[in-house]
């Protein structure tokens, strides 16, 4: 890890800065979005306008040895909405990529009340580069999907955020896809974060943040 000292600290905080500049700057594109749809970009869209639900029961079927719902069977559900919102999203059937990022916060138990909330949290209109690995995605538009899984508690008004996916598709039989904007400055950060984690995943230029005019800054 980085050692601690005034000279790093000072990099965390322009980093921050910058990062603070570019969820700010997403969030001045949405304007038109939020005050004036009547007037704004027709190929643009809000997050929030993609997000899809849907709840269940976890059931003992699918308990592990520890008698904890299996991890696995999350992620399935979770690609399934992903792949749905995504569909639903693009206008023609997507095909998955990568699986980017998954993040297990809370075990499910057998009877639990889950929610599962998907949306497009950004995409890429003109495609972008995953690496060679990758084959024949560059020249379509990508849709980067967002899962969140929360065990709801009814009885105490309550929800646990349990686990957390990432999904990358492309629109294979679309040559381009509405550009997805945030509706408020929690979700322009998180869009940021998200962005900048994928552009440094693998040392990979995929020029996610110049589509959304945010690599200059």
């Amino acid at each position: 890890g980085r050692k601690k000292g005034p000279g790093n600290d000072r990099l965390l905080t322009d980093e921050a800065i910058k990062m603070e500049s570019k969820a700010e700057q997403l969030m001045s594109d949405s304007f038109p979005l939020l005050r004036m749809p009547s007037l704004a970009d027709p190929n643009a869209i809000l997050m929030s306008h993609t997000e899809k639900k849907n709840c269940m029961i976890a059931q003992p079927q699918v308990r592990n040895l520890s008698n904890k719902i299996f991890g696995g069977f999350l992620m399935r559900r979770a690609f399934e909405l992903a792949f749905a919102t995504c569909y639903s999203f693009g206008g023609g059937q997507p095909q998955m990529l990568e699986v980017d990022n998954i993040t297990f916060n809370a075990p499910v138990s057998v009877g639990d009340l889950l929610q599962f909330s998907s949306k497009v949290i950004y995409s890429l209109p003109d495609g972008g580069d995953l690496g060679a690995e990758v084959k024949n995605h560059s020249s379509n538009p990508l849709v980067m999907i967002e899962v969140e899984c929360y065990v709801m508690e009814p009885e105490i008004v309550k929800a646990n955020l349990s686990n957390r996916f990432y999904f990358t598709f492309v629109l294979p039989t679309k040559k381009t896809c509405k550009k997805v904007l945030p509706g408020t400055l929690e979700e322009a950060r998180r869009v940021v974060q998200r962005m900048a984690a994928d552009e440094e995943q693998s040392g990979l230029g995929k020029g996610y943040l110049r589509q959304y005019d945010l690599s200059g800054q």
